[in-house]
């Protein structure tokens, strides 16, 4: 390797600029409204059925420029028939509601006093004393019949054969009573009872029939099919995507970084072993060289190359063939001219020791 056969890559390169985070995110929210908006239009799908149609058209935006739309409903003329008849229908029914109304009002303006029956069949006669009255003849016969027995037997009256019958038939007798009794309490009871059933029933008529002609008088809502809900879709992740290019970005300036502290590691081990020799190499004149390319810069901010020596130095035991890394000679003597020096055939040569020192 001749004078033009060192590897450096020059100084680091700086970091990258960090992404716009701020103007990802904008822009994210931006794309996710815009897929909102257009998910939303996408639900406005119009039905139409034997029954009626709903169309769904955009008459204007919001506040925020966002379109706003109005649902129509349009019938079918039967179904629109069907309508107007239900309307006249319920508006015949609120007219009966109000004349109701003050029906009720006039009856629970009173209070609920029914009248109950307190006589029997006759007047001024309660149930229990008709009851007995129809049971006097009965009991005057059988005493009747018992006396009649009694004689025929034999046995005298007051005797105590006679006492017995006649207490026996007593008993008889307070057992009707008290049966009848009951009797008599009893269907007074059930009268009372239907009475006052009969009267809650007139009392309570005004009311239920308000309350028929309000449950037939109820505003129907219309009601529609729940239309099929479209898959929301995101919008394109640009915070990501900048997050992702700044940590790229970053990698690589980590490894440009490394590779140029090693190749500038080397270089400078190169420098201080073979200063010497180097200052020996055939040229570092642009004029010894070709297929020229520049690859990056130095410490001192001189361009590095890679290039070929020409075929007259191919040969020179201090250059060789093939590629090779290096400054020129004419450039390292504008800025180290310390560095270079003129061989005895007039080209010029750097001492890299020098130039890297």
């Amino acid at each position: 390797m001749g004078g033009g056969g060192f590897l450096g890559l020059g100084p680091a390169p700086s970091a990258p600029a960090a992404p716009d985070y701020t103007g990802a995110a904008q822009a994210t929210a931006a794309g996710n409204l815009s897929a909102a908006q257009a998910a939303a239009a996408a639900n406005r799908v119009n039905q139409v059925t034997p029954y009626g149609n709903l169309d769904y058209n955009q008459t204007g935006t919001d506040s925020q420029g966002n379109p706003t739309y109005t649902a129509t409903t349009s019938l079918s003329d039967v179904g629109q028939q069907l309508l107007n008849n239900q309307n006249n229908a319920s508006l015949g029914l609120g007219s009966a509601i109000t004349s109701q109304l003050g029906n009720v009002q006039n009856t629970m303006s009173q209070p609920f006093n029914p009248n109950l029956p307190q006589v029997g069949i006759n007047a001024g006669q309660n149930y229990q004393d008709a009851a007995m009255q129809q049971l006097a003849p009965q009991i005057s016969q059988q005493r009747e019949l018992l006396n009649n027995q009694l004689a025929n037997q034999g046995i005298p009256v007051g005797s105590q054969a006679w006492q017995t019958a006649q207490m026996n038939q007593g008993q008889k007798e307070n057992d009707l009573y008290a049966a009848n009794t009951t009797q008599g309490f009893n269907t007074g009871l059930a009268a009372n009872q239907q009475a006052y059933n009969q009267a809650q029933t007139n009392y309570n008529m005004p009311l239920n029939t308000l309350s028929a002609l309000r449950t037939g008088a109820q505003v129907q809502n219309p009601t529609f099919q729940n239309t099929p809900q479209q898959a929301t879709t995101g919008g394109a992740d640009l915070l990501g995507a900048a997050t992702a290019t700044g940590n790229y970005n970053l990698a690589g300036s980590n490894a440009a970084n490394a590779a140029q502290s090693n190749l500038n590691s080397g270089l400078m081990g190169l420098g201080g072993t073979l200063g010497g020799a180097y200052m020996m190499s055939p040229t570092s004149d642009i004029r010894t060289k070709e297929n020229i390319k520049q690859v990056g810069y130095l410490n001192n901010g001189l361009p590095l190359y890679e290039f070929e020596y020409k075929p007259e130095f191919k040969n020179d035991p201090l250059a060789g063939h093939g590629k090779f890394m290096g400054v020129m000679a004419q450039e390292a003597q504008e800025v180290m001219p310390e560095a270079v020096s003129t061989r005895p055939d007039g080209y010029l040569m750097v001492d890299y020791g020098k130039l890297n020192g």
